[in-house]
């Protein structure tokens, strides 16, 4: 399951994005801290198409391989001859306990070429017997992912483990041109759309056997049936749109860059799947009234998840500026898509 991205020259199955998005999402219904590391994964096996060849060999030498990683909080660099010592603490590290390598950030480069300044973004692969994890993932939501932060000191880094994150060249890796950002978001937004449709389930069971103290069954009261109108017509419509433009997106692969209107509409469709999906949530939390405030309640865990979801980076109310911005004829100023 977490090959399902891996470029098929390392053994991956190079999934078609629509049918892998369907299996994240029934992930995620069962399970909202399953669907997310294995959107976390797979999403980070797409590396192996921009890595030295030798290096994703290395990475993904066997099919249980995995990959992890983590947003930066310190990083220290001191080049050496064939190499780097690293002393850093990354956070964040989703399915650290059972990935096998932990992809590390480092500081940004640039240079100038022909008057234009350019950035390239290293990163720096590292065996996770070499790190320290740090025990730190005390949270309500997403309990499951074990998303622990880990650090080095003084680790030193063979120059073969280091590399760039640059588009592929070849013509037959066009898929994995699509900005990583926007794989991360797609996915992100399907596991909030999983988490979304379990709680619908959820309190449409509730509905129908739940009898308030004094009151007539739930599913007879004009309130709860105007909210599960509400919640169905929400949900399929932010997961059509999601789709979609998804769909528009992969239509264009083959050709040397994505358009910007389709990769703004993928930003803008997964954020508010997200954004829905948590309003979703809220409403069957609040059908499920008592039954949903005990840990053993799935409507309680869904609820729990989804707001950790809205909290991530593809969650960010900004990313509706960003394509407001683009809309109205302005330069974005977010470049996360």
């Amino acid at each position: 399951m977490f090959t399902l991205l891996l470029p098929a020259e390392f053994d991956g199955q190079e999934t078609n994005f629509l049918e892998y998005l369907a299996l994240i999402e029934s992930a995620a219904n069962a399970d909202g801290s399953t669907g997310w590391c294995l959107n976390q994964n797979n999403v980070l096996a797409t590396f192996a198409a921009v890595m030295p060849r030798s290096l994703a060999q290395e990475v993904w030498a066997t099919k249980t391989s995995i990959l992890a990683n983590g947003p930066p909080v310190t990083v220290s660099v001191e080049k050496q001859n064939r190499g780097l010592v690293l002393t850093g603490e990354w956070r964040l590290s989703s399915g650290f306990a059972h990935a096998d390598w932990l992809l590390a950030a480092l500081p940004r480069e640039q240079h100038e070429d022909k008057g234009c300044m350019i950035f390239r973004k290293p990163y720096a692969v590292l065996p996770k017997k070499n790190v320290e994890r740090i025990d730190d993932w005390n949270v309500a939501g997403l309990r499951g992912t074990g998303s622990n932060s880990f650090k080095t000191r003084d680790l030193f880094v063979p120059e073969h483990r280091i590399f760039y994150d640059e588009p592929p060249k070849s013509e037959d890796k066009s898929f994995y041109r699509i900005p990583r950002d926007l794989l991360f978001a797609a996915g992100f937004a399907t596991v909030a759309l999983g988490i979304a449709r379990g709680s619908i389930d959820d309190a449409r069971t509730i509905a129908l056997t739940k009898a308030p103290q004094d009151q007539v069954f739930l599913k007879e009261q004009e309130m709860v049936q105007y909210q599960a109108g509400r919640m169905e017509a929400l949900w399929q419509s932010c997961r059509s749109y999601l789709l979609n433009s998804v769909d528009q997106l992969l239509q264009n692969d083959g050709k040397s860059e994505y358009p910007k209107d389709l990769r703004i509409q993928v930003r803008l469709a997964s954020t508010h799947a997200i954004r829905v999906s948590a309003d979703i949530v809220d409403t069957a939390y609040a059908m499920a009234g008592s039954q949903a405030v005990f840990e053993s309640s799935p409507v309680h865990r869904r609820f729990q998840d989804i707001h950790a979801i809205v909290q991530q980076i593809q969650g960010r109310l900004v990313h509706y500026r960003t394509a407001g911005q683009y809309f109205l004829g302005l330069e974005p100023e977010e470049s996360t898509f």
